[in-house]
């Protein structure tokens, strides 16, 4: 007399499967997203101070003309010179 022993299947998992396929398909769909599709172009109207903006990019400044001025003559210079201190050893190796 023969005893035969069959393994019990396994359900099969579609659950995770089915979540397998969504998310290589999004990976795929957003790696094309990404790397082939052309940008849009936007259309939308700088507002009305960024358009000011403009004006004052295509205006020049002669600094001559300001440093001549009287009002920048009278300017006085209070700074005091900074001395830097001394960096360390003459010779580092030194003990």
């Amino acid at each position: 007399m023969a005893i035969l022993l069959e393994e019990e299947k396994r359900p099969v998992n579609w659950i995770g499967i089915t979540a397998g396929v969504i998310i290589v398909a999004l990976l795929f769909a957003g790696g094309y997203y990404v790397f082939f599709s052309n940008p849009g172009v936007i259309d939308q109207v700088a507002p009305a101070t960024l358009q000011n903006v403009s004006q004052l990019s295509n205006t020049s400044i002669d600094p001559t003309s300001i440093l001549n001025l009287p009002t920048f003559k009278l300017l006085q210079d209070y700074s005091t010179p900074s001395s830097l201190p001394p960096a360390g050893r003459s010779n580092p190796f030194r003990p």
